[in-house]
C-alpha cells in the first residue's frame, strides 16, 4: 500500500476507530527492524495530526482541523491506555509514544498527555508510567513541558490528604524510572529562594519521603536502566533528582515557620457494632486512637536520611560520576547568604542562629557523603570555594578543608 493510499484507507474510518487505525499504521512506518525513512517520518507525523489529535483536514493543513472534544480526548486516552498495555516491546512503545508527544509544543497534545498520566496514576499502570518516564527524560525534566505535566499531577493526586497514599508509595516499586524522573521534575517547582519559600504540599512530601526514604537507589533508577529508543534515537542524559532534594533538605529550616508548634495527631474511630448477637461478650467500646504523624520539619530530617542514603548507594565504581552537578551545588552559597546577611541587619550572631546552622550540618553531610562516594560531577573546586564563603559551621570548615586537601 503507497503512503496516500494509507491516509486514503483511514478516512474511511470515524473517530475513534481512525486513531486506533491510525496507531497500527504508524507502527508499520515507525518500528521496523531499520530506521524509518524521512517521508515515513513525515507521513507518520501527518497520520498523527490528522486522525489522532484531529489537528489538521484531510489537505493536510495544520490548525485547520476542529481539535478533540471533551468526549473524544477521554476515547482516544483509552484508546491509548490499551494500546500502552498491549505493547509487550519497549522500544515499539516508546517510539511510538515519543512520535505522539516528543518534542510538542501543542496544549492540546499537552493536556491529552496530563490526562493519560493523571489516570495512569490512579490505575498504577506500570506500561503507560514508564512511557512517561521516557518522555521526561527525553524531553528534559526541567523543561516547562515537563514541569506543567508535574504540576497537573501534583494538582490531581498530591494536594489533598488523598486516601490513595499507599498506591502512590508502590508507584517507587513498579515504575521507578518514571518516579525518579517525576521527582527530578517537582523539585524544580519547590524551594528555589526565602523570598517567596514556596514549599511542596506536605501530602506531596510525605509521598517523596517515603519513596526515597524507603528505596536508596530510588533516585539513581533512570540512570541504572537505559530507556529503549528507537533506532537512530539521540539519548538524553539521564538527571537524578538528589541535587534538587539536598536543596529542599538544606534549605528547609529556612524556609519553615519556626514558631508553630506543627505536631498533628490523628483521630481514628473506631465504631460501634451495630448488632450484638445473644451470649456474645460486648465489645461495642468507641475507642479513640491518638496516631502521631510527623510535621514537615520531622519529615524533612527523614528525607535527609533518606538522601544520605542514597548517595551512599550512588557510589559508581566505573566511570565518571553522575548523580549530583557540583553547579547545582554550588547555587545554594548565595541563597544562605541572603539569609545570614539578614540575620546580620537584625543585629543577631550567625553562630545563634539555630536555623541557620541546621541548614548548614545539612548541607555539609550532603557535601561530604556525595564527594566521599564519588557522587559529584562538574568543577569542584568551584563549589568548595562557593561554600568557603559561607557563614562559619565547624561540619561545613572539615569537609571544605578535608577534600580541599585531597585535590
Amino acid at each position: 500500500m503507497s503512503l496516500s493510499d494509507l491516509k486514503h484507507s483511514l478516512r474511511k474510518y470515524e473517530f475513534p476507530v481512525c486513531a486506533q487505525e491510525a496507531l497500527v499504521r504508524i507502527e508499520q512506518l515507525l518500528a521496523g527492524r531499520t530506521a524509518p525513512t524521512n517521508k515515513q517520518l513525515v507521513v507518520a507525523m501527518e497520520i498523527i495530526s490528522e486522525f489522532i489529535f484531529c489537528e489538521s483536514d484531510r489537505r493536510g493543513d495544520r490548525g485547520r482541523g476542529a481539535g478533540l472534544s471533551s468526549l473524544q480526548e477521554l476515547q482516544l486516552i483509552d484508546i491509548l491506555c490499551e494500546y500502552l498495555s498491549s505493547c509487550n516491546n519497549e522500544t515499539t512503545k516508546n517510539t511510538i509514544f515519543l512520535s505522539l508527544f516528543g518534542g510538542m509544543e501543542s496544549q492540546r497534545r499537552l493536556k491529552v498527555l496530563s490526562i493519560l498520566a493523571s489516570m495512569a496514576v490512579s490505575a498504577s499502570s506500570t506500561p503507560v508510567l514508564l512511557a512517561v518516564g521516557v518522555w521526561l527524560q527525553q524531553t528534559g525534566c526541567s523543561s516547562p513541558q515537563s514541569l506543567q505535566l508535574a504540576e497537573n499531577l501534583i494538582r490531581d493526586h498530591f494536594y489533598l490528604n488523598t486516601k490513595n497514599q499507599k498506591e502512590l508509595r508502590m508507584l517507587a516499586n513498579t515504575a521507578p524510572q518514571f518516579i525518579s524522573n517525576f521527582i527530578t521534575a517537582v523539585t524544580e517547582l519547590y524551594v528555589h529562594d526565602l523570598s517567596t519559600k514556596k514549599m511542596p504540599p506536605k501530602n506531596l512530601l510525605e509521598v517523596i519521603t517515603s519513596w526515597v526514604y524507603s528505596n536508596p537507589s530510588l533516585c539513581m533508577s533512570a540512570q541504572l536502566k537505559p530507556a529503549s529508543l528507537p533506532s537512530g534515537s539521540i539519548p538524553m542524559a539521564a538527571a537524578t533528582p538528589l541535587a534538587g532534594l539536598i536543596r529542599w533538605c538544606s534549605l528547609a529550616p529556612l524556609c519553615l515557620p519556626s514558631n508553630v508548634e506543627d505536631v498533628e495527631m490523628m483521630e481514628i474511630s473506631i465504631p460501634m457494632k451495630k448488632i450484638k448477637l445473644e451470649c456474645e461478650i460486648d465489645r461495642s467500646i468507641v475507642t479513640t486512637v491518638q496516631q502521631k504523624q510527623l510535621s514537615e520539619a520531622e519529615l524533612y530530617i527523614k528525607l535527609h536520611l533518606g538522601v544520605l542514603h542514597s548517595l551512599r548507594s550512588g557510589k559508581r565504581t566505573q566511570g565518571p560520576p553522575t548523580a549530583v552537578n557540583a553547579q547545582h551545588l554550588a547555587a545554594l552559597a548565595p541563597i544562605v547568604q541572603t539569609y545570614a546577611h539578614d540575620v546580620l541587619t537584625r543585629g543577631l550572631k550567625l553562630s545563634n542562629d539555630e536555623k541557620l546552622q541546621e541548614c548548614l550540618n545539612r548541607l555539609g553531610q550532603a557535601v561530604q557523603v556525595s564527594l566521599a562516594n564519588g557522587c559529584v560531577y562538574g568543577n569542584v573546586n568551584n563549589l568548595l570555594a562557593s561554600l568557603d564563603t559561607l557563614p562559619e559551621n565547624r561540619l561545613l570548615r572539615i569537609v571544605i578543608r578535608t577534600h580541599q586537601q585531597n585535590i
